[in-house]
């Protein structure tokens, strides 16, 4: 069989943050992300996203890539971590700057509540504060579109609807705007797969990486688990970690959501699940809404 460029070049990834073990909500980003590489016969990276040490819990980034495995998942195990990639981060801020894109912000969210983007009179400081600062991307007035696979045409004004961002912050920490944007082009991440929650953030990246010269992966936007009250499922609001001790149970209740090609009968094992899961895989039957109620 030959393959189609797409199928040939596909590299997708999952990249979750340590800020506590795997839950339901996560598992299910994991899993179409995952059939959807491995049915393209593409290769499937996870990526730690260890840039803010005060939300990260010790040893959480280990215990997901254990409970990964445990759940059949196949990667390879030299795992990316964020923490280690910040050289990577500050030549990225050093050439916006060179192109005028940034500006610095000494202002408190106080400060900006209730003024317009034009009003901010932080948006033509160029030269770096003494007092504690974020440096901030001037966006343009211009509406971006992209094509995302499972929500359709998805459009914004950068400047009316999306506004400023930060691409690090004020304690010295990178965003995850700016760090997610260019270690996907380092890892050649050409499909991302993850949930609606991040399908505003994506007109931030995509301009991004226009200014950086970066190529635009193609994305799909799957539904969110929320709670009763309507709260996405996260460790915030205490979603239950993975049992580990009956993954196939946990592994078809992920695969439920996705609405994908039912089981004539149970598997009985996870490498049967993942056999039927990734054989049958149609990116087109994943329902095209915001959210699931769990």
């Amino acid at each position: 069989m030959t393959l189609s460029k797409s199928q040939s070049c596909y590299i997708g990834r999952f990249a979750p943050s340590p800020t506590g073990p795997l839950h339901l909500g996560s598992l299910l980003a994991a899993m179409a992300s995952y059939c959807d590489a491995i049915s393209n016969q593409g290769k499937w990276l996870v990526r730690i996203e260890d840039l803010d040490p005060p939300r990260e819990i010790k040893g959480a980034g280990q215990q997901i890539l254990t409970t990964l495995n445990q759940l059949g998942f196949e990667f390879n195990q030299n795992t990316l971590l964020q923490s280690q990639r910040q050289q990577s981060y500050d030549d990225a801020i050093n050439q916006l700057k060179s192109l005028s894109a940034l500006y610095y912000c000494s202002c408190s969210r106080n400060q900006l509540k209730g003024i317009t983007i034009e009003q901010h009179k932080c948006r033509n400081n160029t030269h770096q504060p003494s007092q504690p600062h974020s440096i901030k991307l001037k966006v343009p007035d211009k509406t971006l579109s992209f094509m995302d696979k499972i929500q359709g045409i998805y459009s914004k004004n950068l400047l009316k609807d999306c506004g400023d961002f930060v691409i690090k912050r004020n304690d010295g920490l990178y965003s995850y705007q700016l760090a997610v944007v260019v270690d996907d082009a380092y890892q050649g991440v050409s499909h991302i797969v993850r949930g609606t929650d991040l399908i505003d953030s994506t007109p931030w990246q995509i301009y991004l990486q226009s200014l950086l010269n970066l190529e635009q992966p193609i994305y799909a936007h799957i539904p969110i688990l929320v709670n009763s009250d309507n709260q996405k499922l996260s460790k915030q609001t205490f979603a239950k970690s993975i049992d580990n001790e009956d993954p196939l149970s946990i592994l078809l209740t992920a695969y439920t959501y996705l609405n994908q090609q039912p089981f004539q009968k149970r598997p009985v094992n996870i490498q049967q699940f993942w056999r039927h899961a990734i054989e049958h895989w149609n990116i087109n039957k994943v329902t095209k809404v915001n959210e699931f109620k769990v």
